[in-house]
C-alpha cells in the first residue's frame, strides 16, 4: 500500500502537505433526495450503516517508545502502523525515515525532549481516555452523511498525532491524521510560547477538528480542475467545499465551518453588497493576479483594504454564498455534478447572485 501525507492550504496554519511540506490551497447530494425540513440538506441519515468513529491513538504508541531500545520498538510500530509509522518519521521526525540508523537519535530527541513531553501531557489532559469522544461522533455522522450522499465512494480512517506544531490535519493516503497539539486551545500557553497570532488562534480548539477534517477530506475527494487561476475560480471552488461542509455537517455553525468569529461573521452580513460591490467595481473576478486572488482568499487578519472587523477571506465567503443561491436555483443538479462543474462564470450567472 502507498501513502502519502499532504496538508491543507487556504488556511494554511491548519492543515498542509507532509510529503513536501507544501501548503495547498483542506457536498454535495441531489437535492431530489427526501429532506427534513426547510432546508433540503438537512436529510435523515440515522440508518445509514458506518463503523462509528474511532481515532486511532498514534501519539500515544509513538510517545510511549522506550528511549533506551528504540530500534526493537520501532520495529514493533511498523508492524502496529504500516506505511503509516513510516512516512511520519520520515516527514516529522528524520527526513531519512526509520530504515536510517543514523535517524534514530533523532527519534530519540523528539520523545524525550523537555518541550514536547510537555505538549504530550497536555494533548493527554485535554484529550484523554474520553476527550476525542465528541469528535468521534461527529466524525461518525460526518460519515453517515457522505456515504448517504456517495454510497459507492469510500471511507477513511482518523489517526491522531503529534507534529511539533507543524500540522492541524495531514492526509496519509485516504486516511487523514490530527495534530493534537495544535487543537488545545486558543489561550494554551504553548501558542503564546510560539507567538502564534490571535486570528490564527481562533481556530485551534478542538471544536474545528471536525469541520478542519471535513474540509481536507473533501479538498482531497474534489480537487480543483479548473486551472484559470482567476480570483472567480478560486472563490467559487473555496464555495463549493464549504457548500460540502454544509451537506456533510448540517447542524454546524457557519462560523466553524469558514473559520470566522461571530462578530466578523456579522460584519460580512452586514457588509455582503459593499464587499460584492468592490470586487466588481474594481474588476477584481477575472484578475490573476496572485496579489488579488491572496487578498480576497488568503489567511490573516483581515482582508486588506477593508477595515480591520473584517475577516480574511471574505472572497471565499462571498464564493460560498454564491454556490448556496446557485444550488438554491438549480435544485436538479446533483452535489456530484456540482463538483464536476468547472466553469464558474456560469455558476456565478446561474445563481442569480445579488446581494
Amino acid at each position: 500500500m502507498s501513502y502519502e501525507l499532504s496538508l491543507r492550504g487556504w488556511l494554511p496554519p491548519r492543515i498542509g502537505r507532509i510529503t513536501n511540506f507544501k501548503w495547498w490551497v483542506v457536498l454535495f447530494a441531489s437535492l431530489l433526495l427526501v429532506s427534513c425540513g426547510n432546508n433540503p440538506l438537512k436529510v435523515d441519515v440515522s440508518s445509514v450503516p458506518v463503523d462509528p468513529v474511532k481515532i486511532v491513538r498514534f501519539d500515544r504508541d509513538f510517545f510511549a517508545l522506550d528511549s533506551g531500545n528504540i530500534e526493537q520498538n520501532l520495529s514493533a510500530l511498523q508492524k502496529k502502523y504500516p506505511g503509516f509509522a513510516d512516512l511520519f518519521v520520515k516527514n516529522i521526525v528524520c527526513k531519512n525515515g526509520i530504515p536510517d540508523s543514523a535517524c534514530i537519535p533523532e527519534i530519540t530527541r523528539f520523545v524525550t525532549d523537555k518541550d514536547m513531553r510537555s505538549a504530550f501531557d497536555a494533548c493527554q489532559n485535554v484529550f484523554g481516555e474520553t476527550g476525542l469522544s465528541e469528535t468521534e461522533s461527529g466524525l461518525t455522522d460526518v460519515l453517515r452523511h457522505y456515504k448517504y450522499y456517495f454510497p459507492k465512494r469510500s471511507l477513511p480512517k482518523f489517526y491522531a498525532m503529534m507534529s511539533g506544531f507543524n500540522y492541524s490535519i495531514a492526509t496519509a493516503d485516504s486516511n487523514f491524521a490530527i495534530g493534537l497539539e495544535k487543537y488545545l486551545g486558543r489561550k494554551c500557553r504553548f501558542y503564546e510560547m510560539l507567538q502564534i497570532p490571535d486570528y490564527v488562534r481562533i481556530t485551534m480548539q478542538k471544536e474545528y477538528i471536525v469541520p478542519d477534517l471535513t474540509r481536507a477530506w473533501m479538498l482531497r475527494e474534489f480537487p480543483n480542475q479548473n486551472r484559470s487561476g482567476s480570483l472567480l475560480s478560486e472563490m467559487i471552488y473555496q464555495g463549493k467545499i464549504l457548500y460540502l461542509e454544509d451537506a456533510l455537517i448540517p447542524e454546524m455553525n457557519d462560523t466553524l465551518k469558514i473559520g470566522f468569529t461571530k462578530k466578523q461573521m456579522d460584519w460580512c452580513n452586514e457588509h455582503e453588497k459593499d464587499v460584492w460591490g468592490h470586487l466588481v467595481q474594481n474588476k477584481f473576478l477575472y484578475s490573476k493576479a496572485v496579489d488579488v486572488v491572496t487578498k480576497f482568499t488568503g489567511e490573516g487578519p483581515f482582508t486588506t483594504g477593508f477595515v480591520k472587523e473584517s475577516p480574511a477571506r471574505t472572497g471565499v465567503w462571498i464564493g460560498w454564498k454564491i454556490v448556496r443561491d446557485y444550488m438554491k436555483a438549480n435544485p436538479k443538479t446533483t452535489l456530484e455534478q456540482l463538483m464536476n462543474e468547472n466553469d464558474p462564470q456560469m455558476i456565478l450567472s446561474k445563481s442569480k447572485y445579488k446581494p
